[in-house]
Formats: structure tokens, C-alpha cells, sequence
């Protein structure tokens, strides 16, 4: 469990020491691989990938933390503990936080500017307040507690390979104390929420599907017991609109039995190809480019220019 973050006592017989693990993968990787074995190949056997970070995934972070902090307080302390919490003290103190080490990390080179922060600080300050304001639709201290913040998985991930475990930090989950179910929720920032393409995205989705697998093996609960929701929150919203604005989208994902078996099997080909049985990355192997529909993955990929790496003529689209 990553240091400062919450657990209840009844989950820490779960954990695992991550350390003695031999091969650790997580959604980044497998999602990595869906979209393009090449770039996979290039980043994690390679070593090629660069350090990238942007204003998006700073202010994510900062977010994230400070959204977590409040239903911390809220169930381990009290409600009205929770709503007496300066959004802006907080949110502000994890901003600088959270840039000054990406900028560190970054051979001290800014990625942003003063008025660019200031204007994600506000935003992310709105939010908070909006939802500080509707706090009771969304969570309630009414049979319902805190399970984790930043919650471990640590897991094996395919049992066909006895040394590769699904790794990753669940944001918030939940318990019902009076029905046990579980409640998975990942929080996503966006510019003005998920739209139509989002919402379809399977292997964005796809994300909390492993979440609930995973969980279910590592923690004895049964998936018909475990929930998942991606909880998006929007920076912007439409001043001048006809109809009330929410700064909150709730999205759940189709996680029945047919798309958890879909998913595993998908993981598990990932593996086959790509490590063997003592979980050693196999770089003898062929890693297509796949561009995709549009060349839709090559967009963000750090190699997509690198055509000595990554020649052109190679990438397949769909």
C-alpha cells in the first residue's frame, strides 16, 4: 500500500508484499499493448519511452489526492469533519506539490505557466465545491464504508504463468456493511467529461473490468458482489446552457461474466506472447506497429516520428 493511504483492517490480511514478486504488469502496460505491441516492446523491453508529463496529469494527481483526503475525513473522522475542509488550502498545497517534482523529474524544465495553473486550480477548486454542495448523491456514511484509499492489487494475473502479477492502486472502494457488496470507483479529470467515443472506448473501460477480476481473486469476494464506476469529473461546463449543468459524470461499465472472460482471455495472450515462465520479458518475439483506425494510437506515442524504430510503411491501420 503506497504510504499515507488509507486501508481497513479487515483487507490487510489480503496484501502482498509487491517486492518478492518476480514480474509486476499493469493496465498501462496490457492497454499499451492492445493499442500498439510495438510501442509496448519499444517502452518496457527497450527502455525507449521518455519521461513525459503534462498540466493534465499534474493537476490529475493533485486532484486525486485532495478528492481522496475528503472521504478519508468524511469516514474515518466525521462528515462534518470532512465539509469543514479548505478545498483551496488543499488543492493549491498539492498542485505546487505535485508540479515542482515534475519539473524536477523533468531536468528542471516548466511545462506550464502561472496563469495556466491558476486557471486548473480554479477549476479544480469549482469542482470540489460543487460537489461539496451535493456530497449526499453521491456518498453516504449510511451503510456504506471506506475500504480503501489507493487500495494494492497484487495479484497473478494469468494462471497459466505462475511468476506474472497484475499490479496496480484501486482510487476509492467501498463496502456496503449491511449487503457486503464492494463498490470500485476510479476517478477520471477531464476537460468537459467523456463523451460518445469515451463511453464505447472497450479497452478504456476495460480498465475497471480487471479491477473487479482481480479484486474478486485477490480478495475472496465474489464478482457478483463487486461494482465498478468511473467517477469522471468535468473542469469546464456550459455556463450559458438551457439545462442545469453537473460537474460529475457516474459511468458503469458493462462487467458481466462474458466481458470479465473476455478481458482475462485478452490478458492472458498478452502474457503468452510477451514473458516467459519465470516472467522474463521476451525480446526475440515480433511486436507489430499498429496504428489503428486513423492511426488513432500513433497519436500520442512518443515514437511516432521515430521512423528508424518505427517505420511508417510498417504500421498497420485498420
Amino acid at each position: 500500500m503506497k504510504y499515507g493511504n488509507y486501508l481497513s483492517p479487515i483487507y490487510r490480511l489480503s496484501q502482498r508484499d509487491a517486492t518478492t514478486v518476480p514480474r509486476k504488469i499493469s493496465y498501462s502496460q496490457w492497454s499499451l499493448y492492445e493499442r500498439c505491441p510495438l510501442s509496448w516492446k519499444l517502452n518496457y523491453i527497450d527502455g525507449l519511452a521518455p519521461f513525459q508529463v503534462s498540466i493534465e496529469t499534474c493537476f490529475g494527481t493533485a486532484f486525486h489526492e485532495t478528492f481522496q483526503h475528503f472521504l478519508t475525513v468524511m469516514y474515518t473522522e466525521s462528515v462534518k469533519r470532512a465539509e469543514s475542509i479548505n478545498f483551496r488550502d488543499i488543492l493549491t498545497a498539492k498542485l505546487k506539490e505535485e508540479y515542482t517534482r515534475c519539473v524536477a523529474e523533468n531536468a528542471g524544465e516548466h511545462f506550464s505557466n502561472p496563469l495556466q495553473l491558476a486557471e486548473y486550480l480554479e477549476d479544480g477548486v469549482a469542482i470540489l465545491e460543487w460537489f461539496k454542495k451535493r456530497r449526499s448523491q453521491y456518498f453516504s456514511t449510511k451503510n456504506w464504508e471506506l475500504a480503501g484509499i489507493e487500495m494494492e492489487l497484487c495479484v497473478q494475473a494469468s494462471d497459466a504463468n505462475p511468476s506474472v502479477y497484475w499490479y496496480g492502486f484501486m482510487d476509492v472502494v467501498m463496502r456496503n456493511t449491511v449487503t457486503n457488496k464492494i463498490l470500485i470507483l476510479d476517478i477520471k479529470t477531464s476537460r468537459n467529461g467523456w463523451n460518445k467515443n469515451a463511453k464505447s472506448d472497450s479497452l478504456k473501460l476495460a480498465q475497471l473490468i480487471t479491477y473487479k477480476n482481480y479484486f474478486a481473486k485477490q480478495y475472496g469476494t465474489p464478482k457478483e458482489n463487486i461494482d465498478v464506476e468511473f467517477f469522471v469529473v468535468k473542469r469546464k461546463i456550459m455556463e450559458e446552457s438551457m439545462f442545469p449543468q453537473k460537474r460529475i459524470q457516474n459511468i458503469r461499465p458493462a462487467a458481466g461474466s462474458v466481458t470479465q472472460k473476455r478481458v482475462q482471455r485478452s490478458i492472458d495472450l498478452f502474457i503468452e506472447h510477451c514473458f516467459d515462465l519465470e516472467g522474463n520479458k521476451q525480446a526475440d518475439k515480433v511486436y507489430l506497429a499498429t496504428a489503428g483506425k486513423g492511426a488513432a494510437n500513433c497519436k500520442y506515442c512518443p515514437f511516432k516520428t521515430d521512423y528508424e524504430r518505427c517505420p511508417k510503411e510498417n504500421r498497420i491501420r485498420e
